[in-house]
């Protein structure tokens, strides 16, 4: 009723399929639920993850080991500017490959991009880019490992980190046929 004791005539409610609205109720939350939950990789299985993320743990081990090497008091100052130079190159490798290392394992962080041949690229990419800078530092501790050769512990340690590099690329080529 309005202020003049009319009434307003109510339109009729609309027809409606049965269940409809708890219908796309349910597939809203059903699809909120599923975009909440994280989605298996689709270009890079669980194990190629597993063997991605022992490349950190790898690398922790060879920067430690040369940099608790390179504080012994026993040390000549050969061996220590080798090992010194060794450290260096680890770090920079560290660095160089940080960028490429968060493209590599960008796809187990994203729930919906959609586009595997897009992410095939991006995956890729990163991939010769970290194999580039691998190859490139392989050859620079080479030239260390040769010219640390007269001095044991040190020839050890620059050995050490390229197998570490030798290891890493190992796995880098392994994801590129999926790639």
């Amino acid at each position: 009723m309005t202020k003049q004791g009319t009434s307003v005539p109510r339109p009729a409610p609309a027809a409606s399929p049965p269940h409809g609205c708890r219908f796309v109720a349910s597939l809203a939350f059903a699809l909120m639920l599923l975009a909440a939950v994280p989605v298996q990789a689709r270009v890079l299985d669980d194990s190629d993850l597993e063997r991605i993320s022992s490349i950190k743990s790898s690398f922790t081990d060879v920067v430690t080991d040369v940099a608790q090497s390179s504080r012994r008091p026993d040390l000549s100052s050969g061996d220590s500017d080798c090992m010194n130079s060794a450290l260096r190159e680890l770090l920079q490798i560290s660095e160089e490959l940080k960028s490429y290392e968060y493209l590599i394992t960008i796809e187990n962080q994203l729930s919906d991009f959609g586009d595997d041949n897009a992410m095939k690229g991006i995956l890729r990419f990163a991939v010769d880019k970290a194999l580039d800078i691998l190859a490139i530092e392989r050859k620079r501790l080479g030239q260390l490992s040769d010219q640390c050769s007269r001095y044991p512990l040190s020839a050890g340690k620059t050995q050490a980190a390229i197998r570490f590099i030798d290891g890493t690329t190992a796995i880098l080529k392994s994801l590129q046929p999926r790639l």
